[in-house]
């Protein structure tokens, strides 16, 4: 069975201006994976997570949610789905315990099955020592790590999470990573939105890439780096000027005094390294990543 499916899904925003924000997005999820929606800020991520776990009305299309309407059968939905929205905001008076508790608890688990989950999720995010801290105290990115553990201590069949390690410094990502993955392998379903280009790549089965409210790429990761005709990029850093380095018309883009520049093959990539090192610049090679063939992809780069 899909754990996600939507179909030609669109949502328009009417206001001072109308808006857009889906335009036929058909995606299709299995169970026990981990999709990632990615795309850059206002691409539609949220709005298509917002409807998915029932919190938001499309204005047509279809979705589906295990198999149930996400029109009709909201409530069959909720007791599938955990939800962490990208703009959550821990209450000050509650402790990280208390929000795996106490939402665990509400769920309809029992006390010591919540209580092993609890404690699993707390120690998995590095909350376990702080567990009776009230969130008033904790730093913004252990506030953001306690609703990740109300997540992670759930039943829920899928998780739907907008953007959950924005914020979070890179060991504490990592961390989540490593947690969102052992639940893939356990059977549970995890649908994820971000812009971080790192993120996707290390931890999605599948990705899909939206902009503009559609979905212009889809598939593993790389299957969408194979979508761009280069295969590997040389940085260089220091000036070209007087060099002839540049040939047969590659695509370069430029950072200050450095320069990326894309090559189809990987003979070509460490001439062009060596040719850098012998006039005295810092070179290296390396395949293209999934944040180059993004930003080619939605048209964010000047050549």
């Amino acid at each position: 069975m899909e754990a996600v499916k939507s179909v030609d899904l669109v949502k328009v925003y009417h206001g001072k201006e109308t808006v857009e924000a889906l335009k036929g997005v058909s995606l299709s999820m299995n169970e026990g994976e981990l999709f990632t929606l990615l795309g850059p800020n206002g691409a539609g991520k949220t709005t298509f997570l917002r409807i998915i776990s029932t919190q938001l009305l499309f204005t047509k299309g279809e979705a589906y949610v295990l198999g149930f309407d996400v029109l009709s059968e909201p409530n069959e939905i909720r007791k599938h789905i955990a939800v962490v929205p990208q703009d959550a905001q821990t209450y000050g008076n509650f402790t990280p315990w208390e929000y795996c508790y106490y939402f665990s608890l509400l769920r309809g688990m029992t006390k010591r099955k919540v209580e092993e989950n609890s404690e699993k999720a707390l120690r998995a995010v590095e909350l376990w020592d702080l567990r009776n801290r009230i969130c008033l105290t904790l730093s913004g990115g252990e506030k953001k790590r306690a609703i990740i553990a109300s997540a992670l201590a759930s039943d829920a069949d899928i998780l739907l999470l907008d953007e959950p390690t924005s914020g979070l410094d890179a060991v504490a990502r990592r961390k989540v990573w490593a947690v969102l993955r052992e639940l893939v392998e356990q059977g549970r379903t995890i649908l994820l939105t971000t812009h971080i280009m790192e993120e996707a790549e290390m931890i999605s089965d599948r990705v899909a890439i939206i902009n503009k409210g559609k979905v212009i790429a889809e598939g593993t990761v790389e299957e969408i780096k194979g979508l761009a005709k280069e295969k590997f990029r040389v940085v260089i850093e220091g000036s070209l000027q007087g060099t002839k380095l540049l040939q047969n018309n590659n695509r370069a883009v430029k950072f200050g005094d450095k320069q990326i520049i894309y090559l189809k093959d990987e003979d070509e990539a460490i001439e062009l390294v060596k040719a850098a090192l012998k006039k005295g610049l810092k070179a290296e090679t390396a395949p293209i990543t999934l944040e180059d063939v993004f930003v080619k992809l939605v048209g964010g780069e000047e050549a």
